[in-house]
């Protein structure tokens, strides 16, 4: 029973694991540069991820008013995972800059890809419109949280702006469409269904690969004790929060399940943007996405395992 659970385990994490290891293999060899990843992360966040949460919404065989409480849940455990994150780095007592990085990159989840990767790996279809409401509600929530916290000091921030890119953020317009959709009910063409399916299925491959590729990390990074305490927070003490805070409130089976790998996600690489642009500690802030994303085959593993393994799936 245990091999089996664990086979069934590894059919969750493998896929992911090889793609973003693929990734690594490719940039070492020199087949892939930085402008393919620059590229190929415009295409995906620009059109594929929107498209495929579009066609996940628009196709999805169940009313999405059922999950109101895994929205719900979601918003809390975002907001949850933030003060907690936020306690920690004021007991470590870190400078402005690194305090900011240390928060973000402890806290914001990369649900988009990986996340998003893992669920639809796990429930092909139900995973992805599962994923695509997590993502829909948490998503802005981050992005607003992360502006905060790294502006902290800061006094020309404009919260309007901030605002505006949220809302206009392709994932957020394709969600919002995919939901009009479905309260109109249109005939959708085949044609058309047919191309969304060919332009999401790009999503993942592509994402995939292109974290691999860019991933970095600077010799001193396990010397880092915000680095290390950062990649713990994310990859241990957080998931374990929110999965042991879902069973409480009842979640199980799928839902519970994409709670647990959505949250249990390494760190986003947009949250290197973020830092670069806002002047925080962005090399912090790579270390923990590369270290986050490296470890987290281990933990993510071990996380879905003891889920099934207890029988709550």
């Amino acid at each position: 029973m245990y091999i089996d659970l664990l086979l069934q385990t590894f059919s969750i994490t493998l896929p992911v694991i090889l793609l973003v290891a693929l990734g690594v293999f490719l940039k070492a060899r020199g087949q892939i540069d930085d402008a393919f990843v620059a590229t190929s992360s415009k295409l995906v966040f620009n059109v594929s991820l929107p498209v495929l949460m579009f066609m996940a919404i628009v196709t999805a065989d169940m009313q999405v008013s059922e999950y109101i409480p895994l929205v719900g849940f979601s918003l809390g455990a975002a907001l949850g995972a933030f003060v907690l994150t936020v306690v920690v780095a004021r007991l470590g007592g870190f400078a402005d800059a690194q305090y900011g990085a240390f928060v973000q990159s402890a806290f914001r989840s990369n649900l988009g890809i990986i996340g998003l990767a893992l669920c639809i790996t796990a429930y092909p279809e139900q995973g992805a419109i599962l994923g695509a409401l997590v993502l829909a509600v948490v998503t802005p929530l981050y992005n607003l949280l992360s502006v905060w916290v790294l502006s902290s000091g800061q006094d020309d921030i404009s919260w309007s702006k901030q605002l505006r890119l949220t809302m206009t953020n392709p994932l957020i317009v394709a969600i919002a469409l995919a939901a009009l959709v479905r309260v109109a009910s249109p005939e959708m063409p085949n044609v058309l269904l047919s191309t969304g399916d060919i332009l999401a299925g790009l999503t993942l491959p592509l994402a995939l690969i292109g974290i691999g590729a860019s991933l970095t990390l600077s010799r001193s990074v396990l010397m880092s004790t915000s680095v290390v305490l950062a990649v713990f927070m994310k990859l241990v003490v957080l998931p374990s929060v929110v999965v042991v805070a879902a069973v409480w409130g009842g979640f199980r089976g799928a839902e519970l399940m994409t709670l647990a790998l959505m949250f249990a996600s390494p760190t986003a690489a947009a949250a290197f943007v973020m830092a670069k642009a806002m002047n925080s500690d962005s090399r912090h802030t790579a270390d923990v996405i590369a270290l986050s994303t490296l470890g987290s085959g281990l933990t993510v593993t071990t996380i879905i395992y003891v889920i099934n393994l207890i029988g709550l799936v």
